[in-house]
């Protein structure tokens, strides 16, 4: 049991770097080659609708194989998969796509701490940094907390996969429209944390219908479901831009690389909240409580910026 435990976290250990990898040098590639902030969160929203088939797919087809079939199969299939992504990758992208400068060698040493610092004394980045943090904790409630509160309602294989196939068919659904509708807040002047804290709002007012469903309502919890495919549709796409927005003139291997650290902090801490405090409130049946506080913990800041917007504009109109 002791070597199972331990070649299941040097399994995750490893699949986290690959992920960290493909992140990094598809949202560098990304935002290297194309200088365009509407472009970029248009590509950007092209890459998360292109993944979520596969995460529609995927919960309903693994739940159905590891219950049927023998694990060696489960994992088969998803070792098989990831080869072919990793030999797909370098024939797909473009190479010698430089995320810093390739003419200064002065540029190419690396700055991480010195753009960490830097980001600290200045109030924008500030904001942008805790507007990604937090949308990162609320993103971490999807795959702990709210997952353990809708294995809870049934026990059947297809059930259960439903959870992530219905986030992911929604934002296959949602992400052009809302694309458009974060393309004309950009063409109007808006940057992109204006709308990552108005994804916190949404993911808030999902929290607060998830809590109204957990006891025993599931429709609901689909509902919640959809309306938290809305905020990712916004925060997925502007995570990248936001942080490179508020800094422009920092080395951008350096922004996305502590853009990945405060991103895994934020979903860590989400997912450890989420499946730590869930399972200890739920034999008295408190958990609504614990979707309540996240609910105003999102749309707290949401109001709050949009008050500040409005008395901003109307200084400018008088």
């Amino acid at each position: 049991m002791k070597s199972f435990i331990g070649f299941l976290f040097f399994d995750l250990a490893l699949l986290g770097l690959g992920l960290s990898l493909v992140n990094f040098a598809l949202r560098g590639h990304i935002l290297a080659t194309v200088k365009d902030k509407k472009s970029q969160a248009t590509l950007f929203s092209l890459v998360t609708m292109t993944a979520n088939p596969g995460s529609a797919i995927g919960p309903l087809a693994s739940n159905y194989i590891y219950k049927f079939f023998v694990q060696t199969l489960f994992f088969i299939v998803i070792i098989g998969l990831y080869i072919f992504s990793a030999l797909l990758a370098p024939i797909v992208l473009a190479h010698h796509v430089f995320i810093r400068s390739e003419e200064s060698s002065k540029q190419n040493t690396s700055s991480i701490m010195k753009t960490i610092k830097d980001s600290v004394k200045s109030s924008g980045t500030i904001l942008a940094i805790l507007a990604v943090f937090v949308g990162s904790i609320m993103s971490g409630q999807l795959f702990a907390g709210m997952a353990l509160e809708f294995y809870s309602l049934s026990d059947s294989p297809v059930i259960r996969g439903l959870f992530y196939s219905i986030d992911a068919l929604s934002v296959i659904a949602l992400q052009m429209p809302v694309s458009k509708f974060i393309s004309r807040g950009i063409i109007n002047g808006h940057n992109a944390t204006s709308f990552i804290i108005k994804s916190l709002g949404i993911y808030g007012i999902s929290f607060a219908i998830f809590a109204c469903g957990v006891s025993s309502y599931w429709w609901i919890c689909i509902v919640s479901l959809i309306v938290i495919s809305i905020a990712e549709c916004i925060y997925a796409p502007l995570i990248n831009i936001a942080l490179v927005e508020v800094q422009p003139d920092k080395p951008l291997v350096d922004i996305l690389n502590y853009r990945l650290i405060i991103a895994a902090i934020g979903e860590s801490v989400g997912s450890f909240l989420g499946g730590w405090i869930v399972p200890a409130l739920r034999p008295a049946g408190m958990t609504p409580w614990y979707w309540c506080t996240l609910a105003l913990v999102g749309i707290m800041p949401a109001i709050a910026a949009n008050q500040i917007d409005k008395h901003g504009k109307r200084a400018i109109c008088h």
